[in-house]
């Protein structure tokens, strides 16, 4: 019985709307950090009917609802195609039983999904093993089934989520930049809010298309956001990160914002942290930018010069949660 463990990733370039919904195929590149916290881990092992048991930190065990079984469920049924595709149709003969335990709280734009589905893909890559060596690279492709970003975890550093051509089942994945030790940089994720997102990243991402300003978007990505980060990311100019970064973030939430129905995740919280990160900066002349993924968590990314005065930052927020992780190592078996 494998057990495996990941961490979210952030994502500079985001991933929003895909080009093929059921099978996750993203419109357009992107490209992110691998954290080294916080945590998930999974247990797998074979079964001849899914089960799925999730606990917090605390040794807690936490409800999953219908959709969340029915998302596992769908996520196995997909893996199972894939195998069939590599041509080892019995890999997993029947079912799964999946062991959860998260220190990530979920739905507040701190991407667990990413961190759950990267973990579980390596989790099914040692399930299999006796059968089939899995790539990183046809690992992050299981990743990719259950949550896009979580293909961008299966590697440590900082990784490019490739949406390749076509909508075969393996047409997009993973695939890093730069490893873990060629940038240390910090992310301190400041959460103003601990409570769930009413609507969830699977539902935000089939509204992407209905935004008038969406084709802007996947142009400004291919033609420009994405070779600009990645040779950013390669050369370690933060200058250019903290621009594009910045710039694509904000524009995703353009792009919720004007979509329909309009999906508002960031709050009065959110754009008081930016302003103050923003006038910090302009201050003291600090390497830091900040970015938000889908929810009302600003993640603060930062040289180690500049790790320790906004650290003091995010913990001077009252009523805020903070998480203080750095560059990590992906998704890997225990």
């Amino acid at each position: 019985m494998p057990t495996a463990r990941s961490t979210p990733n952030i994502a500079f370039i985001k991933y929003w709307g895909n080009r093929f919904d059921a099978l996750r195929i993203p419109m357009a590149d992107s490209v992110s950090m691998t954290l080294d916290a916080p945590t998930v881990e999974i247990d797998l092992d074979h079964a001849e009917v899914l089960g799925v048991q999730s606990f917090a930190s605390d040794g807690s065990e936490r409800s999953l609802k219908e959709k969340d079984i029915a998302r596992f469920q769908k996520h196995l049924d997909f893996t199972k195609r894939y195998l069939e595709h590599l041509g080892v149709p019995n890999a997993i003969p029947a079912s799964v039983t999946i062991t959860i335990r998260s220190a990530i709280p979920p739905a507040i734009g701190l991407a667990s999904s990413a961190a759950v589905f990267s973990c579980l893909a390596r989790a099914y890559q040692g399930l299999i093993s006796p059968t089939i060596a899995l790539t990183d690279k046809q690992t992050s492709i299981i990743a990719r089934l259950g949550s896009g970003s979580a293909a961008r975890s299966i590697f440590g550093g900082f990784t490019a989520l490739i949406a390749g051509e076509g909508d075969a089942i393996d047409s997009a994945y993973g695939e890093q930049c730069a490893q873990e030790k060629h940038w240390p940089l910090h992310d301190i994720v400041v959460v103003p809010s601990m409570e769930e997102k009413t609507v969830g990243s699977t539902e935000g991402h089939a509204t992407a298309h209905t935004s008038p300003f969406y084709p802007a978007r996947i142009t400004a990505i291919t033609t420009r956001r994405q070779q600009a980060c990645v040779d950013a990311v390669l050369t370690r100019d933060f200058e250019k990160l903290q621009a594009v970064a910045e710039e694509d973030s904000l524009d995703m939430h353009h792009v919720m914002e004007t979509s329909d129905p309009p999906l508002q995740y960031l709050s009065g919280e959110t754009h008081r942290i930016i302003h103050e990160v923003e006038s910090l900066r302009r201050q003291r002349h600090l390497p830091v930018l900040y970015t938000m993924d889908a929810g009302p968590t600003v993640h603060l990314v930062c040289t180690e010069e500049a790790a320790g005065a906004i650290r003091d930052f995010a913990h001077a927020q009252k009523d805020c949660q903070v998480f203080e992780t750095k560059v990590g190592g992906g998704a890997h078996l225990v």
